[in-house]
């Protein structure tokens, strides 16, 4: 059996990362799913399912997808799980988030959406929702909704980030409230931009 690999980040924050690392250990040990990163042209998740509900099963991700879109892929993959729709015997296709896909899949993959956007937001799934800090909260959920007002909230976020570490004032504020709700807001932030249809 292959080892797990572990992904190599790309400047990616450390907040998102670890939230990655978080939902993937969920995955593995409360739903049974081994997840393995490969190249996938054109594809950026396979799950492979059992004939059994209590089976191991298989998640192989697309070895360039950012740790934003791993987290949409566990919720979403997730979700399916959640919906049967992994049995018996189905190998679950991704493509990238929002592509239409085959009107035979459409159905399913809408449920899914539907759910892991639940999930996400914290009214189902409490180990595969966004992170405490930021999901009840109405002003940033408003700032996602929309793609230029989540545009500009990201490169906000980004830029305040930068400023946190150039200016030298990480230790500072390491362990405040704010930076913690920075952070974790770049997180959500980031994870709706990769998966816009998380914030219908």
């Amino acid at each position: 059996m292959a080892a797990e690999v572990t992904i190599a980040p790309r400047a990616e924050s450390h907040t998102l990362l670890a939230e990655e690392v978080r939902l993937r250990a969920h995955l593995r040990d409360d739903l049974g799913v081994r997840t393995r990163f490969a190249a996938l042209p054109d594809v950026r998740a396979l799950l492979v399912s059992p004939a059994a509900r209590d089976g191991a099963k298989a998640l192989v991700v697309a070895s360039d997808a950012t740790a934003a879109e791993r987290i949409y892929l566990y919720v979403h993959v997730a979700a399916h799980i959640a919906l049967e729709h992994h049995l018996p015997l189905v190998t679950i296709v991704e493509g990238p988030p929002g592509i239409a896909r085959l009107e035979t899949d459409a159905r399913r993959h809408r449920e899914a959406e539907d759910l892991a956007r639940a999930m996400w937001w914290g009214r189902r799934g409490e180990g595969l929702a966004a992170p405490r800090l930021v999901r009840g909260s109405a002003v940033l959920r408003e700032l996602v909704s929309r793609g230029i007002t989540r545009a500009a909230l990201r490169s906000l976020l980004l830029a305040m980030r930068a400023a946190y570490y150039d200016l030298r004032i990480e230790r500072a504020l390491a362990r405040t409230r704010l930076a913690a709700w920075l952070r974790d807001a770049l997180c959500v932030t980031a994870v709706v931009s990769a998966a816009p249809q998380l914030s219908d």
